[in-house]
């Protein structure tokens, strides 16, 4: 495990647990929305292009983030994938909370200058992430060689952690 992919719905803690792998397996760590985003909700498609480019060809890292146009080149380059598929309310249980504890600041995975903010449109995304994104990327993840864990609950995702760092 030396190039690591954490996908899932927003509000699963994707970031949470790449800090906790980075930590444990002293893998750099790169969180895709700082390289979407810049100041101000900005977004710069040709900047993340390259900095994701850069970072794919380095030979140990940990990404954590969707961005379904991006995946077929991260998993090109990734020898694991951690798929978090908590249930709906959980992740939305996650939104909120991640919302309350940076609300009008910038969280650590984000972009500097991105104030934490909770859109309707963001929280329908969340509602509807399941129905519309998970079946395109389960298909990029079955297509694949690579191994992938699937986690249903946080408490299988601490146990994953706990088998890594005994």
């Amino acid at each position: 495990m030396q190039r690591i992919l954490i996908l899932g719905s927003p509000g699963t803690g994707k970031s949470t647990l790449a800090r906790e792998l980075s930590h444990h397996l002293q893998l750099p760590l790169y969180h895709l929305d700082q390289f979407f985003f810049e100041a101000h909700w900005v977004i710069n498609e040709p900047a993340f292009k390259q900095k994701l480019h850069d970072v794919l060809h380095e030979d140990r890292w940990i990404i954590d983030g969707n961005y379904a146009a991006s995946l077929p080149q991260r998993l090109s380059r990734a020898d694991t994938v951690i798929y978090l598929d908590y249930p709906t309310p959980i992740a939305l249980s996650g939104i909120i909370k991640r919302y309350w504890r940076y609300k009008h600041t910038t969280r650590p995975d984000m972009a500097p200058g991105c104030l934490e903010q909770l859109k309707p449109s963001f929280l329908w995304y969340v509602l509807t992430f399941k129905r519309k994104k998970r079946k395109q990327t389960f298909a990029s993840l079955t297509a694949t060689q690579i191994p992938v864990y699937f986690f249903h609950s946080r408490k299988e995702t601490a146990t994953f952690i706990r088998t890594l760092t005994n």
